[in-house]
């Protein structure tokens, strides 16, 4: 499923066109969590190339950026230094939690949601705004 990572790459890069947020690193916490969503989702059983039941949604101020990933695995997450910085594979939470000023994962009986919410430059998130973030969520 390489071309749903291209588009939610190019999704959230052009989500915050207009707004002083590096579209750069935006698409790439964008790919990093579409791509471990669609490698829990292909661990729990096949899907047809057309039914992936992952979903992306994404709020953009001029203060910060909240991105939630959603997919059918309940199953915790992993740390986010699994792989080491010298891995192939598994450094993508470590990517994402270095440009990211918060991550958290929300968790149903059918699935869980990844929420990361990356700051525009220059801006520090205060607790009050981060709790009203993770209430809209």
């Amino acid at each position: 499923m390489p071309e749903c990572v291209a588009r939610a790459r190019s999704f959230a890069s052009t989500a915050v066109f207009g707004y002083p947020f590096d579209a750069y690193e935006i698409g790439l916490v964008a790919s990093e969590i579409v791509t471990n969503a669609i490698r829990a989702t292909g661990a729990l059983r096949t899907w047809p190339d057309d039914l992936w039941p992952i979903g992306m949604e994404m709020t953009v101020t001029a203060r910060w950026a909240h991105l939630a990933v959603t997919d059918p695995d309940h199953r915790p997450m992993p740390a986010s230094n699994e792989g080491g910085q010298l891995a192939e594979n598994g450094r993508g939470l470590s990517i994402v939690d270095h440009l990211a000023a918060a991550r958290w994962v929300s968790y149903v009986e059918r699935g869980k949601t990844v929420h990361v919410v990356i700051t525009a430059p220059g801006v520090e998130l205060t607790a009050a705004e981060l709790a009203e973030i993770k209430r809209l969520a």
